[in-house]
């Protein structure tokens, strides 16, 4: 999906909540900031114009500007007078270090115990910042996988991951009959370190519709890249979550 396909999709009029006190340029610009975050807006792609914008939400030149004006404060665009809006973001946060102890096991769990849906598999050449995270060489792809995970028939969690070339088995048969954890080390893959942030956003037309919510609902943001022995990044995973119906928990020893 590129810039355009995302402006000219039609849903994106009914997108935006006019009933929860979250102003209408702040949702305009959680949505665009998500596409540029998972790279459906590219590093060094122009934006659209606050135009083209105000028509394919249905608001105001002024709510438009707000939220572009919102993406550049942030470091996300450049705004440039005559050449227009491009994509600046590339910046990696760092992460806290969290031991595998626990952690997978918990993961293991939930796969065992819930249901996970397909939405896309297919190998790709990564954006930008997904190619910088694996250290690709150019043109050099990734299988990328969109999933939304349910509990009893309900959607709660929505997952865009990228995952290195390592072997036949990683599948889209495979990763719906098997938590991907379980796959990794069936197929040899020893996972030594996690890296990983806890953020919260917004739901947006497309998330909303997947995790079956409005528009303008709390998501929590897992960010989690998983390394082998060798420090190699195997995984990396993007994930939403309805913290009405998920919720992350820590245990920290002090000694």
């Amino acid at each position: 999906m590129n810039i355009t396909d995302v402006m000219t999709d039609p849903r994106l009029k009914s997108a935006l909540n006019h009933d929860i006190p979250t102003p209408l340029y702040h949702q305009v610009y959680l949505f665009l900031k998500e596409k540029i975050q998972l790279g459906d807006i590219e590093h060094g792609e122009k934006m659209p114009t606050e135009h083209q914008i105000s028509e394919a939400f249905g608001v105001s030149r002024i709510t438009a500007k707000r939220a572009m004006d919102e993406l550049s404060e942030e470091g996300y665009i450049r705004r440039q007078r005559g050449i227009g809006s491009h994509v600046t973001y590339q910046h990696r946060k760092e992460k806290v270090q969290a031991p595998l102890s626990g952690m997978l096991e918990s993961l293991q769990i939930m796969g065992q115990e819930t249901q996970v849906k397909s939405l896309m598999f297919a190998k790709k050449v990564p954006p930008l910042d997904i190619q910088k995270r694996f250290d690709l060489k150019e043109g050099e792809s990734l299988y990328w996988s969109v999933r939304v995970r349910e509990s009893d028939g309900e959607p709660f969690g929505y997952y865009v991951s990228w995952t290195r070339e390592i072997g036949d088995d990683y599948n889209e048969e495979n990763i719906l009959k098997h938590t991907r954890l379980k796959l990794f080390r069936r197929m040899g893959i020893n996972l030594d370190k996690v890296e990983q942030t806890l953020t919260a956003t917004l739901s947006n037309v497309d998330t909303g519709l997947q995790l079956n919510i409005p528009a303008g609902k709390p998501l929590l943001v897992l960010d989690r890249s998983m390394y082998d022995e060798s420090g190699v990044l195997i995984d990396h995973l993007y994930a939403l979550y309805r913290p009405d119906k998920y919720q992350f928990e820590m245990e920290f020893s002090m000694r």
